[in-house]
C-alpha cells in the first residue's frame, strides 16, 4: 500500500496548491505518491456528491483507482482483434502497481456500483472490471473533459455489461451477414480478377450500419450523408442504399453508354442516393457522396453536404440530418485532412453536431503494415486530439459490433460529439482482387486462409445455442442467391438492348443574362448597408469609409462596393449567400467589412443581416484542402444559392488541388454532379513575391474541356457584379475561377459607374476604351496588366482588348474584335506571368500569328525583390508600347 509523502501538511499549502493545479492538468505529471494523494481528495468530492459516508479506511481509494485504471486501461487488454489471439497484458492495470498484494485476492472490498452488491472479493471485482473494460470493445472515453459524458458511458456499461440481441435480432444480423458475403462471392464468381475492393473479411459492416440507420431513425435521425472511400463500397451501394443490382452488374460490364450520361468513372467511385426503411416502418434518406481515389479528400465534402442540408431543413439543433464518414486505417492515420475536417467540428459555421467515424481496420494500407505507416498505438489516436470517445471492436463478434454502433449514434445525438468506431477486421484478398498479399505478408495471410468467413462462425454460433435451424439458415442464403442470379440475367438482358449511345451536347454558356438592377434597388443595398446601429461604436477610420460608400452611387464606384451591390442585390432577391476564407469578414486587403466588431464590447455586427435570405460570412479555419472541400460539398447540397471559396492569395488555392482536380474540374463529368461553386482568388503581380502574386491560371485552363467551368478575370467592379449576378440567375450550373484583384481594390483607374450596374450585362470580351481610328498593333490581354498598358500607351495606334473570360472563351466575339481591327501588322499577347504559366499557351491557337511579351520562363511564380519586379515589369510594358 502506497505511504503518504510526510510533507503533506498544511504547513506546505502553497506547495500542495501548486502540485495539485499540475495534477489537474496532467495526472502523470506528478509523482505517482502525489497523484494517489489528489485521486483521494477527487475521491472524497465524489462520495460527498454520492451521499456516501466517507470511510477512514482506505480501502475505499485503492477500490477507486483500480476501477479508474480499468476505465482508462482496459482497451489495452481487450481482445477486438480477430488476428491476435493471445491474451495481452497492460502494466497500468498491474495489481500491485496499483496497491495490492496477492494475499488479498480473496479479501472483501467495497465495490462502489461496480458490481450490485456493496461488497465482494477483490477478485470478483477484478472479474467485472475484465468483463466490461477487457471483453470484445475497447473502450476510450476518459480524461476527453467532460465529466458529465464520462458517468452517462459508465451509465451504460456498469454495473453490468450487457450485450443481448433477441432472437429476431440475431436471425436479422445473421441476414445480413449473408447478404453481405453473398454479394461479394457472387462478383468474385461472375467478374473473376475485377477490382471491387470486396468486403470479405469485414462483412460485419454491413449489419453494423443498419444498426446505426435503426438506432438513428428511432432518436429521430431522417437522413444521413456518407463518405468512404472503395473497400465495402459496392456492398455498402447494394444492401445500405439498396441501389439496383442489375445496375451494378451493368457497371461491370463496362457499359459505354454510362459515360455518356455524365458517369465518366470506375463503379466503386460512384454517389447514389437512396432511401432505407426501419423495422417499423420509418423512410430514412440516405446518400453516398461519390469519391475518387484521394481517399480522405471527401471527408469535408460530405461534411459540406450535410451542414448545407440542416440548414435547408432548419434542422437548428443538428438532429435530423447526420453524417457517417467510413475511413480505412492507414489513410485515417496518414491523410492529412482528417486532422483538417475534424478541426471544423465544433466551430458554429461548420459544425454538423457530431459525426460518426466508422474504420474499416485492415490492418494494413495496401501492403504497408501499421508499424510502417503510423506512430501511434493505434490508427484512431488523432480522436484524442479532439476529445472524442473511440471503441475499438472485433468483426468477428457482430452483436458487440452493434453494441457500439448504437452507443456511437446515442452519443452523437446527445453530446453532438464526433464518435469513432474502430472495426478490428482484415482483407481477405490483397489491396484488389488481383493483387497476391502473400508476397509481403506470408504469415499473415497464412493464417487469413484458415478462417472462417464471419457468416458461417455466426450461424454456427446460433446453431448451438439452438436459435436457429439449419433450414432457415440454408433458404437464406438460397433466396439471396436467386435474387442476385435474376438481377444479373436482367443487366445482361439491359445490355443486350442498347447501342453505343452518343454523347450530349454541353449546354450554351454564352447565353446573354439580364443581371442590371435599378438604381433605387441599389441606393436600398447601399442604405441597408451603412446603416449603423444605435448604440454601436464604430471604429473613426472605419465610419468615414461607410459614410462614403453610402454616397458613392454618385460617383465612380470601386471593386468592394461592386461586390457589395451585387451580394445585397441578391439578398433582396431572396437569394442565400455564403462566402467563407481566411480573414474574409474585413477582406484580406482591408477592402470588404462586411462585419463591423464593435470598438468597445467587441461583438461583431453583420449589416447585411436584415435581409431574409441567409448571409454567411465566414472566417474560415486556416486550411485550403478541408476548407474548400466543405464548400464544395456545400454547393452540391445548396444549389440555388451562392456559394463562394476566397484564397487569402490565389496563390494558396495549391493547398486544394486536389478538391480542384477531383471535385471541382471534373465532379460533372466523372459522377454528374453539377455546381455552382464560386473560387475567389486574387491574382496580379505587385512585387510581393512567388506566394502572394500568381493564382496559378495556367493550371485551371489546362484543367477546362467539356465546358466543366468557367474561368473569369474580371477587370472592372461592374463585370464583377454582373458575373456574380449571372453565376445564380442562370439555370446552367458551372463552377467559376473568379480572379480577383489586389492593387485595383482602390486604383482610381479601376472603377465603374452606375448605368455600368443598372444596364447591360457581364461581357465576355471588352474593346479598348477609345479605339484607335487606325490600328497596327494589336494587344489582348487579361486582368490588371491592362491598367498598366493603359497608362504606359503613348502610341495612338495600339489597340488594348481584354479577355474577361478565359473558357469557355467565345470565340465569335474574339473573332469580331480581330475583324474591327482589321489591318493591324502586329498581333501581342501581354502578360504578367512567365512565359511557361499565365494564359499564353492557351490562348496562342485562337490569335493570328500572336507574339508573346512577358517575364520569361521561370521555375517559380515571381520575383521577391521589389526592385527586380519594377525592372522587370518596365521592360515587358515597353516591348509592349513601342
Amino acid at each position: 500500500m502506497p505511504d503518504f509523502p510526510d510533507h503533506a501538511q498544511l504547513a506546505n499549502i502553497a506547495l500542495i496548491e501548486g502540485l495539485y493545479r499540475q495534477y489537474l492538468s496532467d495526472p502523470e505529471g506528478v509523482d505517482l505518491s502525489w497523484r494517489h494523494f489528489f485521486e483521494g481528495i477527487d475521491f472524497g468530492a465524489y462520495l460527498y456528491k454520492r451521499g456516501v459516508e466517507p470511510s477512514l479506511d482506505l480501502s475505499h481509494l485503492r477500490i477507486y483507482d483500480l476501477i479508474q485504471a480499468y476505465r482508462r486501461y482496459g482497451h489495452l487488454q481487450a481482445q477486438f482483434n480477430p488476428l491476435i489471439h493471445e491474451k495481452r497484458e497492460a502494466e497500468e492495470l498491474d495489481l500491485e502497481k496499483l496497491g495490492f498484494f496477492p494475499s488479498e485476492i480473496e479479501q472483501s472490498f467495497p465495490t462502489l456500483g461496480i458490481l450490485k452488491e456493496k461488497e465482494a472479493s477483490l477478485r470478483e471485482i477484478l472479474a467485472a472490471l475484465k468483463e466490461i473494460y477487457c471483453g470484445r470493445i475497447g473502450f476510450e472515453y476518459m480524461d476527453l473533459g467532460n465529466l458529465e459524458f464520462e458517468k452517462w458511458v459508465q451509465g451504460r456499461l456498469e454495473p453490468q455489461l450487457e450485450i443481448q440481441l433477441a432472437v429476431e435480432e440475431k436471425r436479422l444480423l445473421l441476414e445480413y451477414l449473408s447478404k453481405s458475403e453473398g454479394f461479394e462471392a457472387f462478383l468474385h464468381t461472375k467478374y473473376a480478377g475485377q477490382t471491387r475492393f470486396s468486403l470479405e473479411g469485414a462483412e460485419t459492416l454491413i449489419p453494423l450500419i443498419a444498426e446505426m440507420l435503426e438506432v438513428g431513425g428511432e432518436l429521430g435521425i431522417d437522413e444521413w450523408v456518407i463518405g468512404m472511400a472503395h473497400r465495402g463500397r459496392l456492398n455498402v451501394l447494394t444492401n445500405i442504399l439498396n441501389k439496383p443490382i442489375p445496375t451494378i452488374f451493368e457497371e461491370f460490364e463496362d457499359d459505354t453508354t454510362l459515360s455518356f450520361l455524365g458517369n465518366d468513372d470506375v463503379k466503386y467511385h460512384m454517389g447514389f442516393s437512396g432511401e432505407w426503411k426501419t423495422r417499423e416502418g420509418k423512410k430514412i434518406a440516405v446518400a453516398m457522396a461519390a469519391n475518387p481515389s484521394h481517399l480522405e479528400s471527401v471527408d469535408p465534402v460530405v461534411l459540406g453536404q450535410t451542414h448545407a442540408k440542416q440548414i435547408l431543413k432548419k434542422d437548428g439543433d443538428k438532429r435530423r440530418t447526420a453524417a457517417l464518414l467510413i475511413h480505412g486505417d492507414a489513410s485515417m492515420a496518414g491523410q492529412g485532412v482528417v486532422y483538417e475536417s475534424l478541426q471544423l467540428m465544433n466551430l458554429p459555421s461548420y459544425s454538423v453536431g457530431g459525426t460518426v467515424h466508422l474504420v474499416i481496420n485492415n490492418q494494413i494500407g495496401y501492403t504497408t503494415l501499421p508499424e510502417e505507416g503510423r506512430s501511434t498505438r493505434y490508427c484512431t489516436d488523432i480522436a484524442k486530439a479532439f476529445s472524442c470517445p473511440v471503441f475499438h471492436v472485433n468483426a468477428e463478434d457482430p452483436e458487440s459490433c452493434l453494441f457500439a454502433a448504437k452507443l456511437a449514434v446515442e452519443i452523437r445525438e446527445k453530446f453532438h460529439s464526433d464518435v469513432f468506431i474502430d472495426l478490428l477486421c482484415y482483407r481477405k484478398y490483397g489491396h484488389n482482387e488481383g493483387d497476391e498479399p502473400s508476397f509481403t505478408q506470408p504469415r499473415q495471410y497464412q493464417q487469413i486462409r484458415l478462417k472462417k468467413s464471419i457468416r458461417q462462425m455466426y450461424c454456427e454460433h446460433l446453431l448451438s445455442a439452438g436459435q436457429l435451424e439449419q433450414k432457415w439458415a440454408e433458404a437464406l442464403d438460397l433466396q439471396f442467391k436467386e435474387t442476385l442470379k435474376a438481377a444479373f440475367a436482367k443487366a445482361q438482358e439491359k445490355i443486350a438492348l442498347k447501342g453505343e449511345g452518343n454523347p450530349t451536347a454541353p449546354s450554351s454558356l454564352f447565353e446573354p443574362v439580364a443581371s442590371g438592377v435599378d438604381s433605387k434597388t441599389l441606393q436600398l443595398v447601399l442604405e441597408t448597408f451603412c446603416k449603423i446601429p444605435e448604440g454601436f461604436h464604430f471604429h473613426p477610420k472605419l465610419q468615414k469609409w461607410v459614410q462614403n460608400r453610402l454616397t458613392s452611387l454618385h460617383g465612380p464606384l470601386d471593386w468592394s462596393t461592386g461586390e457589395c451591390l451585387a451580394f445585397g442585390s441578391l439578398l433582396s432577391e431572396g437569394i442565400p449567400i455564403r462566402l467563407a476564407g481566411q480573414d474574409s469578414q474585413r477582406g484580406t486587403f482591408s477592402q470588404r467589412h462586411m462585419v463591423w466588431i464593435d470598438t468597445e464590447t467587441s461583438e461583431p455586427y453583420s449589416p447585411f443581416r436584415k435581409y431574409q435570405a441567409r448571409f454567411d460570412l465566414i472566417n474560415s479555419p486556416l486550411t485550403e484542402y478541408a476548407g474548400l472541400g466543405f464548400e464544395c460539398g456545400y454547393a452540391w447540397a445548396a444549389q440555388e444559392s451562392l456559394v463562394l471559396w476566397e484564397a487569402q492569395y490565389g496563390d494558396f488555392d495549391n493547398g486544394a488541388q486536389i478538391i480542384i482536380d477531383q471535385y471541382i474540374a471534373s465532379a460533372e463529368q466523372k459522377w454528374n454532379c453539377p455546381s455552382s461553386l464560386v473560387l475567389l482568388l486574387p491574382h496580379a503581380y505587385e512585387g510581393a513575391g512567388p506566394e502572394h502574386s500568381s493564382g496559378r491560371l495556367e493550371r485551371f485552363l489546362q484543367l477546362s474541356a467539356n465546358h466543366n467551368m468557367q474561368i473569369v478575370n474580371a477587370s472592372t467592379p461592374a463585370q464583377y457584379f454582373h458575373v456574380l449576378r449571372r453565376q445564380v440567375l442562370r439555370k446552367v450550373k458551372k463552377p467559376l475561377i473568379l480572379f480577383t484583384p489586389k492593387s485595383l481594390l482602390r486604383a482610381p483607374a479601376c472603377t465603374s459607374r452606375l448605368d455600368a450596374f443598372t444596364g447591360g450585362q457581364f461581357e465576355e470580351l471588352l474593346d479598348d476604351p477609345v479605339p484607335p481610328a487606325v490600328c497596327k498593333r494589336l494587344i489582348f490581354c487579361t486582368g490588371k496588366i491592362f491598367y498598366d498598358l493603359l497608362a504606359a500607351r503613348k502610341r495612338t495606334d495600339i489597340a488594348i482588348v481584354r479577355l474577361e473570360q478565359l473558357y469557355p472563351l467565345h470565340v465569335e466575339k474574339l473573332k469580331k474584335f480581330i475583324a474591327k481591327y482589321k489591318g493591324f501588322v502586329e498581333c501581342f499577347w501581354v502578360q504578367e506571368e512567365p512565359e511557361n504559366m499565365g494564359a499564353w499557351q492557351y490562348i496562342q491557337p485562337y490569335l493570328p500569328k500572336p507574339s508573346f511579351i512577358g517575364r520569361a520562363p521561370n521555375a517559380t511564380t515571381a520575383t521577391g525583390s521589389g526592385r527586380k519586379h519594377k525592372q522587370e515589369q518596365q521592360t515587358l510594358l515597353e516591348k509592349a508600347l513601342s
